[in-house]
């Protein structure tokens, strides 16, 4: 029981740290947006067309490094700025995936043993993120799907302050809008209340995904490795439960290729970053929960469809 405790610990705290500063680099990026971007500049910048507008959202995936939790309050504070849903949902996917420290990672793990499954990650990642951003914002289209939460309720810097008795209290301290110091403590108080918001179950899904990869036995993954079919469902599922960081988890994927074969592998590197406990966790506590059943059911979907396809072309 003791060893048990140990093991389930010294992988909490694995998961835990290794998330821990990207976690808090996307609560920065997610703070400078909102504060130093206006909401008009950011209608003008995002095509209106859904199609290209997640297209957009994909690019920003690529340009904004984040891992799968990290990525989700940027994305938040995106759809609060009015961005389309499915522009920050394409973003949200693609972000893990395709940013240049995962890709360089997923490079280094494969291209002695089969680079293809380096192109393969990268294309698909980027077709899948942009279905299920544009379904996804055709189904809630004209939908809240954010769940209320503290942050508007005590958040004081001065771009969420009316003009009352609180704003006088303001001006005591600040002089103008652009004022640099007022904008750097406004940055810094949003990126504490974003980190504190997701640090909570960010959490929770890593203690989750560490009792998860204690107590289930790898040789029971092992015996539907010889199925294609079977292989790819497994994976994914493992994908699930295990909750690695993306810009680690190639090399997991690597040491399993012998045993399950490149589609079942290429289905895990898709699955992990795009959805696992940890941030299914992260993503309840943002988010509804119709929005975010819709999104684990199509991300499974999609994930099966296009592995399997591969193993079909």
């Amino acid at each position: 029981m003791i060893c048990l405790i140990k093991d389930i610990s010294i992988i909490f705290f694995s998961i835990f740290l290794e998330t821990l500063p990207f976690l808090l680099l996307g609560a920065l990026i997610s703070s400078i947006i909102e504060v130093l971007v206006s909401d008009e500049t950011i209608s003008k910048l995002i095509p209106k067309n859904i199609v290209l507008g997640s297209i957009v959202g994909v690019l920003l995936g690529f340009f904004i490094p984040a891992c799968d939790c990290a990525v989700i309050p940027v994305s938040r504070r995106l759809i609060k700025k009015k961005v389309p849903l499915n522009v920050a949902v394409s973003f949200m996917l693609s972000s893990p995936i395709i940013n240049p420290v995962v890709l360089f990672s997923t490079y280094i793990a494969f291209y002695n043993t089969n680079p293809k499954i380096f192109y393969y990650r990268l294309f698909l990642g980027i077709i899948i993120a942009l279905i299920i951003g544009i379904i996804i914002g055709i189904i809630f289209r004209g939908k809240n799907i954010i769940l209320n939460n503290s942050e508007e309720e005590h958040c004081h810097c001065e771009k969420h302050v009316e003009e009352d008795n609180e704003f006088l209290e303001l001006e005591k301290y600040t002089i103008k809008n652009n004022n640099y110091k007022k904008k750097i403590f406004d940055i810094l108080e949003h990126t504490g209340e974003d980190f504190f918001d997701v640090l909570k179950f960010l959490l929770m899904g890593a203690l989750i995904a560490s009792i998860v990869q204690v107590i289930i036995p790898r040789n029971i993954i092992e015996v539907f490795s010889n199925s294609s079919i079977l292989s790819i469902v497994v994976l994914m599922i493992f994908a699930y439960l295990i909750s690695l960081c993306s810009t680690s988890d190639s090399f997991i994927g690597k040491s399993l290729l012998s045993i399950f074969g490149p589609n079942a592998v290429l289905a895990y590197l898709i699955l992990g970053p795009m959805i696992d406990i940890k941030n299914t966790f992260v993503l309840f506590g943002n988010y509804k929960k119709n929005f975010v059943f819709s999104l684990i059911l199509l991300i499974f979907i999609f994930v099966f469809i296009f592995s399997l396809g591969v193993v079909l072309v």
